[in-house]
């Protein structure tokens, strides 16, 4: 929500309702019993129901899969196009209402939830990132991206068939954005709460009807996020993030995601899942007459006094009702909050997480210090790296019977007490590892899968140390996992 000390006066506007429903260009509008049109941001592309009379069958079979739905509603010509969406699934029903056709569909940019991306940037601003993605839509498809507003914020992806929208939500989560796309498939992407409506609002004693499940939903919020990705040669890579006031009790997540190759990606997904799970903003789901002009992730004006409403929220859901049964157009929103809380949404995270078969991390360790040996890091004596391409080389001898490898300090936010080792190469027995916290005075040997190894001394300065006893071993890839 906009956070404001300014003081609203609603004015109430004129409602002269109008409103039209065509399928495939054939104004069906008297034929409505009930109909719902859903636009979300950022959470989905939107969706729509919609219920025809259909008494002896008239329109039996008239409409198929892929037909163009279109619902207007204004407060003067029903010029104003709310929503345009594609028919999945027409039903003909016969029960206590008579004769009626049941259609279900989605937004015309239902392509979003069926094209998967494989895309790779560094460093690179989440704004342009969404960009090239829309770039490999299929052409023909038409999405453009007018309202994609620049941003700052800069991430490292590596995608593999990724779901279009999970890479959308990647981005969003990471720059603090919201996104949707228009009736017009253009897509906006935009800083959060940044969007003020001021031409419509909700006001008890104007358009207000009904509020309901109003307050802050603690059931899903969470502590702490626990992210696995794993790099190139399948060690895992593992980051947690923990909320600042997290007490004795301890609420935690675990999100895979396979497209997570390097440390960076991983630690991005933990603190911007748990920057979503935690300090939730109250939610309220309004009903209304309807609103004309709100988007999704607008913030409007709700003011209802009697229970203590009063603010700029945004709007994470637009739902428009309309038919005989609802006796007329209404509009109805979700502030702040999902009403599936986040459940779904951790689901979704990645689709592609199956490729991951096992964490490797079964004592549960808070954290990994990873080393691909796509750079050239740490210091050498007689050890050399070869780079084999972004983000993936070896360690090995410069030619010499033996050779020594440190890596940089790492700094601890606290003591470690637990570690683990996982590594991938050639010769791995002739390749000693050594282990350091107060930045490489005092160092202890780890071996493979060597968990709760004691360490004499205390520190926050970690360091590893590889130490070959032959030319021809040779370190791919190093993960120390540790809590």
């Amino acid at each position: 929500m906009i956070k404001s000390n300014r003081i609203y006066i609603p004015i109430p506007k004129m409602r002269n309702t109008q409103v039209k429903v065509e399928i495939g260009g054939v104004d069906v509008t008297s034929r409505v019993i009930t109909s719902s049109w859903i636009k979300l941001v950022t959470r989905g592309i939107g969706n729509f129901s919609l219920v025809l009379s259909n008494a002896m069958g008239q329109f039996s079979g008239s409409y198929s899969d892929g037909d163009v739905v279109k619902f207007y509603a204004d407060n003067t010509d029903a010029t104003t196009l709310q929503f345009r969406g594609r028919i999945d699934f027409v039903k003909d029903d016969l029960g206590s209402q008579g004769q009626v056709l049941s259609i279900e569909g989605r937004h015309r940019s239902f392509l979003l939830n069926e094209f998967a991306i494989c895309h790779s940037a560094s460093n690179t601003a989440t704004s342009e990132i969404l960009k090239d993605i829309i770039d490999k839509l299929p052409s023909a498809s038409g999405f453009t991206y007018t309202n994609v507003q620049d941003d700052t914020t800069t991430m490292s992806v590596e995608w593999n068939y990724k779901p279009f929208w999970d890479c959308v939500l990647e981005l969003a989560n990471k720059g603090g954005f919201d996104c949707y796309v228009d009736d017009d498939l253009d897509v906006h992407y935009f800083e959060e709460n940044s969007i003020a409506n001021s031409s419509d609002a909700i006001s008890e004693g104007d358009n207000f009807i009904q509020a309901r499940d109003s307050g802050t939903d603690n059931y899903y919020e969470k502590t702490r996020v626990i992210t696995t990705g794993q790099d190139l040669k399948g060690l895992p890579i593992i980051y947690t993030a923990i909320s600042s006031n997290e007490g004795d009790d301890i609420r935690e997540v675990f999100i895979q995601d396979s497209s997570a190759n390097t440390y960076e990606k991983v630690q991005d997904i933990a603190n911007a899942k748990l920057t979503e799970l935690t300090d939730r903003n109250p939610q309220s789901r309004v009903n209304s007459f309807g609103l004309e002009t709100v988007k999704p992730g607008d913030n409007i004006w709700i003011i209802i006094p009697r229970q203590k409403i009063a603010g700029q929220f945004k709007l994470i859901e637009i739902n428009h009702k309309f038919g005989m049964k609802i006796g007329g157009w209404r509009t109805e929103v979700l502030t702040e909050e999902l009403d599936e809380g986040v459940s779904g949404a951790i689901q979704k995270i990645d689709k592609t997480t199956q490729q991951i078969r096992s964490t490797r991390n079964v004592n549960k360790l808070n954290y990994s210090y990873n080393f691909n040996y796509g750079t050239n890091v740490g210091s050498h004596s007689n050890t050399v790296i070869t780079i084999l391409g972004e983000n993936e080389g070896f360690l090995k001898t410069d030619g010499s019977s033996s050779g020594t490898w440190i890596s940089p300090i790492r700094t601890l936010g606290t003591n470690p007490t637990a570690f683990e080792l996982r590594s991938s190469g050639v010769e791995l027995n002739n390749i000693l590892i050594y282990i350091s916290i107060d930045g490489g005075t005092v160092w202890t040997r780890i071996s493979q899968l060597n968990q709760d190894k004691t360490i004499t001394v205390t520190g926050k300065d970690l360091r590893i140390r590889v130490d070959f006893n032959t030319a021809t071993a040779q370190l791919d890839s190093l993960a120390l996992l540790y809590s």
